[in-house]
């Protein structure tokens, strides 16, 4: 508790201070106690953390440490930057494409969706389903283009039928990359995921910012001459930091169409304790755009959506590789 003796209050200031605090309950010949109103006295909320920022720390003093420059704060300030303006010096950085990219579609399983809806998503005309996807029945080399009826791009599709909203299937993109060093659970070594995106989605009428998340899923595996045994999921999550703001505007006079282009950083090495089980000498990375799951109709008809990106991954390097 604070104690204040003698205070002069400018007269300007006077009734704006005392809105700060309570009536008077206890009077004394050399005072009086007040308190302050709970309003005025709520913990601040802690600023929000960067977490791209927080790991692009994270490299620079790994790579300070490694490298042991003699002017290491000028060395730091240097690559921070580079990795800001997404540059990676090949002194510092292995920079690795993917030796195998193929994309696996699924089909959901429709059910009636149980959970109390909104009233203003209550649509009778779009009436939501329960969606749920478990192992794509079907894999193939991802398409350059929009591909083919049977061997679509990566993406999803819904459309309504007898007034029910519901996903027509979902594929997921897979890269798998070679990694230059090994990497375990317990060593920093620094490794990202450069993403250059184009999502484009097709629609009725309108269009929803959900169906451009941006969804990358890496895990770190072992493999030994042959191609290690590919577990059978489908990832249709997403998290809060996958969607990025945007415009949502059409491009298309006669039914809604927007694409949207971004170019983003993230760690692969997230969730570590989990994704790193054996010394892995493999990286792979699924990348999605969920499908709307029988509910994010945004009430159109039909919904189609496309998305194409190029991942490179940068492993951090030390004098000695």
């Amino acid at each position: 508790m604070a104690k204040i003796k003698s205070q002069s209050i400018p007269p300007s200031l006077l009734a704006d201070y005392c809105g700060l605090l309570t009536t008077p309950q206890k009077y004394q010949k050399t005072g009086m106690t007040m308190g302050i109103k709970p309003s005025t006295r709520q913990a601040l909320k802690p600023p929000q953390t960067n977490e791209l920022l927080r790991v692009q720390l994270a490299a620079a003093s790994w790579l300070v440490d490694q490298w042991n420059p003699h002017f290491g704060s000028q060395f730091y300030s240097d690559r921070l930057s580079e990795m800001k303006a997404h540059v990676f010096d090949p002194q510092y950085w292995y920079t690795l494409t993917p030796v195998r990219d193929r994309t696996e579609r699924g089909f959901p399983e429709i059910e009636a969706y149980e959970r109390p809806v909104n009233d203003q998503y209550n649509d009778p005309l779009h009436i939501q389903s329960n969606c749920v996807y478990t192992k794509w029945s079907a894999f193939y080399d991802t398409p350059l283009d929009e591909g083919t009826l049977n061997r679509p791009a990566p993406g999803w599709k819904g459309t309504v039928i007898d007034q029910i909203w519901r996903d027509s299937w979902f594929a997921q993109r897979r890269l798998i990359y070679e990694l230059p060093v090994i990497i375990t659970k317990d060593d920093k070594r620094p490794v990202l995921m450069g993403l250059d995106s184009r999502v484009t989605a097709t629609a009725t009428f309108r269009g929803n910012s959900i169906w451009f998340a941006r969804g990358l899923w890496p895990y770190f595996f072992h493999e030994d001459g042959a191609e290690a045994k590919i577990i059978n999921y489908l990832m249709t999550k997403w998290n809060k930091g996958d969607i990025y703001p945007m415009d949502l505007i059409s491009t298309n006079q006669d039914y809604w169409q927007c694409t949207n282009t971004i170019q983003i950083l993230r760690d692969a090495r997230v969730h570590n304790a989990e994704s790193i089980l054996t010394p892995a000498n493999r990286l792979g990375v699924i990348i999605t755009t969920p499908p709307s799951r029988g509910v994010y109709s945004a009430r159109n008809d039909n919904v189609r959506v496309t998305h194409h990106e190029d991942l490179t991954i940068y492993v951090a390097k030390s004098p000695n590789g």
